[in-house]
């Protein structure tokens, strides 16, 4: 017996009998079971396998190229580089400041000639120099003293020179304090200590200005030669014959 699929929603469907209504319940679940069967006699289609989007192939592969195991050179070669740079950073870094004409007769005074490769070295004691300045007044005429400038030019020192100016009197003058000041006021922020070489009271104010920054200023000098202002101000004082063994040529 079959039946002809009815409607769902049928509301002019004849009502059944009770026995009808068994024996129609009956077929259906007969029906639905065969079907079922079917369903589960048909072969398995296969699945079509996930592919992987290409980005998530390709990134761990740049993870593994990147990483210490594959390159260990780089990983330490790395290493070394920071390691010296800590190094360095941790290096307490000095600048020299050099009145010229104050030294120049301090060392006339104690019958001293300056070698200013040594010079440096003394002063620096293997700290990091950052910058070696000196200033002095020229006179164009003075070819030795041109030759002299030029050489300390091509030997580690940064040279500021202003023309003498004659007097009335006949007197020669060429005072630098301010270039001085200027200079070491503008290098203290990169610095931890700068040394001065000269016993002129007018750079007082300024070496005492530099020390509130918290900056070490050392003095260089001659005694019978240095202000005593200057000397109260600065975080330490060198007398200039107290090293001559270790600057003298």
């Amino acid at each position: 017996m079959q039946l002809l699929p009815q409607p769902r929603h049928n509301k002019h469907r004849p009502k059944l009998s009770s026995e009808q209504a068994l024996e129609e319940y009956h077929i259906r679940g007969i029906e639905e079971k065969r079907n079922i069967d079917i369903i589960n006699s048909e072969p398995l289609i296969a699945k079509k396998p996930y592919s992987v989007p290409m980005e998530h192939q390709i990134t761990p592969k740049l993870m593994e190229l990147g990483s210490h195991d594959s390159f260990p050179s780089v990983g330490e070669r790395e290493k070394r580089n920071s390691r010296k740079t800590a190094s360095s950073e941790n290096e307490e870094k000095v600048a020299i400041f050099i009145d010229g004409a104050n030294l120049f007769y301090a060392a006339m005074h104690l019958n001293l000639e300056i070698d200013y490769t040594k010079l440096l070295r003394s002063l620096t004691k293997g700290r990091q120099l950052l910058r070696a300045y000196f200033y002095t007044p020229v006179d164009n005429g003075n070819d030795k003293q041109q030759g002299f400038l030029l050489w300390m030019r091509r030997n580690g020192y940064r040279v500021f020179t202003k023309d003498l100016v004659y007097l009335p009197d006949g007197s020669k003058k060429a005072n630098m304090d301010v270039e001085i000041t200027v200079d070491m006021l503008a290098l203290a922020k990169y610095c931890d200590t700068l040394i001065l070489l000269s016993g002129d009271g007018d750079l007082a104010y300024a070496v005492n200005a530099i020390a509130y920054q918290g900056v070490q200023v050392e003095v260089v000098s001659l005694s019978s030669m240095t202000s005593e202002t200057l000397i109260d101000v600065a975080d330490s004082y060198t007398d200039l014959d107290e090293i001559r063994e270790e600057i003298q040529k």
